[in-house]
């Protein structure tokens, strides 16, 4: 980030983020706009991308603070480089690691957070396949800040969510989710959320990211395959 320039992503301080949880697997999916903001308060919107594999049966998506992409990074080398098997040791790894790597960038550069309101939350979800779990093989999990401070908090979710929180989509995904329907077909669902969401102003917009988590893996999708059946 360039000196005395604010970096954000998505509305209102905000990535839009979709995940769903299915007993075939996880779709999530995710906008890549983020907005720069010069010393004079000139706005300038680029893509950036914000979802990445993570070894090579989980992932992570974040939104909010520019930094949050700089954290999901260095997370995912974190993960890889110690060969972390499966997401049961990765979930209490992203607490600590996501909070203590926060915390020292807010400390190193003594950002200010709390006054800029929308523009200082930061969320981050985790999704991966569990090789012990017959019951439950994919999993969920989000923390996040609405201030930019740390502790992160870790925030329950259900089969289906919504970054920020859209209860319109929710219930949907959820429906879909609990009804078994083909991941294809909710990845159909995402895609027309956020084309709808991005028809309504400038902060969220394409290229659209999508991911599909099987047993087989994580497959981060190309921009516009989206809507091809899995």
């Amino acid at each position: 980030m360039r000196a005395g320039f604010k970096v954000w992503h998505g509305e209102e301080g905000m990535t839009q983020i979709l995940g769903a949880v299915t007993s075939e697997g996880i779709m999530v999916a995710t906008d890549s706009v983020a907005t720069e903001v010069d010393p004079q308060g000139n706005e300038r919107r680029f893509p950036v991308e914000k979802l990445f594999s993570v070894g090579s049966h989980a992932f992570i998506v974040s939104g909010g603070m520019g930094i949050s992409v700089d954290l999901s990074l260095s997370f995912k080398r974190y993960v890889e480089e110690r060969g972390l098997p499966g997401i049961e040791p990765m979930i209490p790894a992203a607490g600590a690691f996501l909070n203590g790597q926060l915390g020292e960038a807010l400390r190193v550069s003594r950002q200010p957070v709390g006054e800029q309101g929308e523009l200082e939350r930061i969320y981050f979800l985790l999704g991966g396949y569990s090789f012990r779990s017959v019951e439950t093989p994919y999993q969920l999990a989000l923390w996040g800040s609405e201030t930019g401070r740390v502790p992160l908090k870790r925030i329950q979710v259900g089969a289906g969510v919504a970054i920020p929180r859209a209860l319109a989509a929710e219930v949907r995904l959820n429906r879909m989710a609990m009804d078994k329907r083909p991941l294809g077909e909710i990845l159909d669902f995402a895609h027309q959320f956020l084309a709808k969401v991005a028809a309504s102003g400038p902060d969220v917009g394409p290229p659209f990211r999508f991911g599909v988590l099987t047993s087989s893996g994580f497959k981060l999708l190309e921009p516009g395959l989206a809507l091809e059946r899995q």
